[in-house]
């Protein structure tokens, strides 16, 4: 699942990383134009670019066939994708936002949480009151949930 406001900016990205591999393409044919491709700087600085430009590109692309959620549709009862969570361990207050490796890859959002890395499994589901318990490196940590909103 990924935002509107994420699916929006990989299209722009994909748009961007297009463009860039057409201008590469031409990179490429000029560099190879001026002979020797063994020790032809130009053409390999080209080719590298082409590869990361395609990584890039796929990167992107998987994105888009993941289901596109409004934020309207994002419910606040409960920790869920699209939700920004406020959360206390007693002495502080921290407030991650929570969704998915599109936005993260994006950094779309300050302190995220993906709702696949193991802080984001523990709290999905959670209501405001709910106690959550960590085993961390160092020692058992309590995490309060006071408040979940939407994202903006």
């Amino acid at each position: 699942m990924i935002y509107r406001k994420t699916h929006t900016l990989i299209t722009e990205e994909i748009r961007k990383v297009q463009a860039a591999i057409k201008q590469n393409s031409k990179d490429i044919k000029t560099a190879a134009d001026h002979g020797d491709l063994k020790e032809n700087a130009e053409y390999h600085a080209a080719k590298e670019e082409q590869v990361r430009l395609h990584d890039k590109l796929h990167r992107y692309e998987k994105f888009l066939h993941n289901e596109i959620a409004e934020p309207e549709d994002i419910d606040t009862d409960r920790v869920s994708f699209g939700t920004k969570v406020t959360y206390s361990d007693g002495e502080k207050e921290t407030t991650v936002a929570v969704a998915g490796s599109a936005e993260y890859e994006l950094e779309l959002f300050q302190n995220l949480c993906t709702t696949s890395s193991p802080f984001g499994q523990r709290i999905l589901g959670k209501q405001v009151g709910d106690v959550i318990t960590l085993d961390l490196p160092a020692g058992e940590k309590r995490f309060e949930i006071l408040k979940i909103e939407r994202l903006a």
